[in-house]
């Protein structure tokens, strides 16, 4: 039996050089793919870092506030292990320009790269009011009592009677 469709027409299939150019179209969107991917992991990587060394930086500042000292306006510095990794951390002392209140700024680096620096935090300093001293704030008509400010009598209008609910 013989065919009478003659030769191949050219719209039965796709030519090697549309395939290539296909392959390509795809290829380049897969390169694209990952580029994203790689990206939102370094983008979480250093999220992560910068989160760690924040906790190490806050960690300095609570160690100074427990003390009980106010630190002398001046830098310092130290090493500490956190979440399986060795910072460095560096603190300045500054003044605020209020009595016995310090502001206190902790820059956090990697042991390994001391010059740069991961993350920090800022916190104020002072020292704690003794008890039994009352504190400035209840001078403004706050008071430290557990459950807040007492209700203030009702002068009343000598309208009710000494009978009558409140």
């Amino acid at each position: 039996m013989i065919s009478d469709r003659g030769p191949r027409q050219h719209g039965d299939g796709f030519t090697l050089l549309e395939v290539m150019v296909a392959l390509l179209i795809v290829a380049l969107g897969i390169v694209g793919l990952f580029n994203q991917i790689i990206g939102i992991s370094a983008g979480t990587i250093q999220m992560k870092e910068r989160t760690l060394a924040s906790w190490v930086a806050l960690n300095e500042i609570t160690r100074i506030r427990v003390s009980g000292e106010l630190p002398d306006v001046g830098e310092f510095d130290g090493e500490t292990e956190f979440a399986n990794a060795e910072y460095r951390w560096q603190a300045r002392v500054s003044e605020t320009g209020v009595d016995d209140l310090r502001r206190i700024d902790v820059e956090v680096s990697y042991v390994d790269d001391p010059d740069t620096v991961v993350g920090g935090a800022t916190g104020f300093l002072t020292l704690p009011v003794p008890p039994g001293i009352s504190s400035s704030w209840s001078s403004a008509g706050f008071t430290d009592t557990p459950g807040g400010p007492a209700p203030a009598e009702d002068a009343g209008d000598g309208d009710r009677s000494e009978d009558e609910p409140r």
